[in-house]
């Protein structure tokens, strides 16, 4: 097993030369939120922002749309209708997928998606695969893992469990997982042919055929809801800026991983691990790239 370090991370964190632009760090479509679950789409889109993407869209609905747009107006918004269950009608993202076809995209689907993420997944998923790669996350797992995606996932994927959706997708339990942490990202990356990043105290990321890596930052600051969201858009970020320069999925989740844990560190000295939230990381992620860019 290899430990996650700052020169590891410093090493393959995406270059922005002084001749690029915005193009040059890929895009990210976000489907994410819902009528219950509105804050999840902000930070995940912001997450995707600071962690490098050129561009971020944001599929949702329009109450989560004014929430976003309030916050960061640098996404770019793409409008669905309402379903009875105050989620994204699913018939509004197959559109959203030819568009997308010729874009070298990140799909990132499942923060605060509710009962409509295995519909939404399904048609982001059917078919002719537009996407670079993919991130699924929260609501886009718990679907995967109750059998109602039955897409296949794109070849360069990424999950984002925390134990108790691996336990879900895994079909065991949560003391299982927490009794062979290495073992279960293992087999999750095995069976589902993907870039496992199993979150928890000394999160582990691996690939098939690949070695695990653990991660050596974060705090339990991180405990509280929001924090997989921010994860989820810096992965999807980290992994559009860097896939032009040739970085793999299995190193855009080792650098997102570290940088989301070093800035909660950073965070719980200045705000305190009870009082920090999930939105404050960013602006100690900031600093911290600040010092690796320098």
């Amino acid at each position: 097993m290899q430990e996650i370090t700052r020169d590891v991370v410093k090493g393959v964190l995406p270059k922005r030369d002084a001749d690029t632009n915005k193009g040059s760090f890929g895009s990210v479509l976000a489907v994410a939120g819902s009528m219950a679950y509105r804050g999840a789409a902000s930070l995940c889109v912001e997450g995707a922002l600071r962690g490098g993407a050129g561009l971020v869209y944001l599929a949702s609905v329009e109450p989560v749309l004014q929430l976003v747009l309030a916050r960061t107006p640098e996404c770019c918004p793409c409008g669905c209708r309402t379903d009875a269950g105050g989620g994204i009608r699913a018939q509004d993202t197959a559109a959203l997928r030819e568009w997308f076809a010729d874009k070298n995209t990140v799909l990132l689907a499942g923060p605060g998606l509710g009962e409509s993420a295995g519909n939404l997944c399904n048609v982001l998923l059917g078919k002719r695969q537009p996407w670079a790669a993919a991130v699924l996350d929260a609501d886009a797992l718990n679907a995967l893992a109750a059998g109602t995606l039955h897409a296949a996932l794109p070849e360069h994927t990424v999950l984002t469990p925390h134990p108790g959706e691996a336990a879900r997708l895994l079909h065991t339990t949560v003391g299982e997982i927490q009794a062979d942490r290495e073992g279960a990202v293992r087999q999750l990356a095995e069976e589902y042919r993907c870039v496992a990043v199993l979150k928890g105290n000394g999160t582990l990321i691996t690939a098939p055929g690949e070695e695990v890596w653990r991660n050596t930052t974060g705090n339990a600051g991180l405990a509280r809801g929001g924090s997989g969201d921010v994860l989820a858009g810096m992965l999807a970020g980290v992994l559009a800026a860097g896939w032009r320069q040739g970085h793999s999925a299995l190193e855009a989740a080792i650098t997102a991983v570290w940088l989301h844990g070093a800035a909660a560190d950073r965070c719980a000295r200045r705000r305190s691990m009870t009082a920090m939230l999930p939105q404050d990381l960013f602006e100690d992620l900031g600093t911290l790239l600040a010092e690796l860019e320098g």
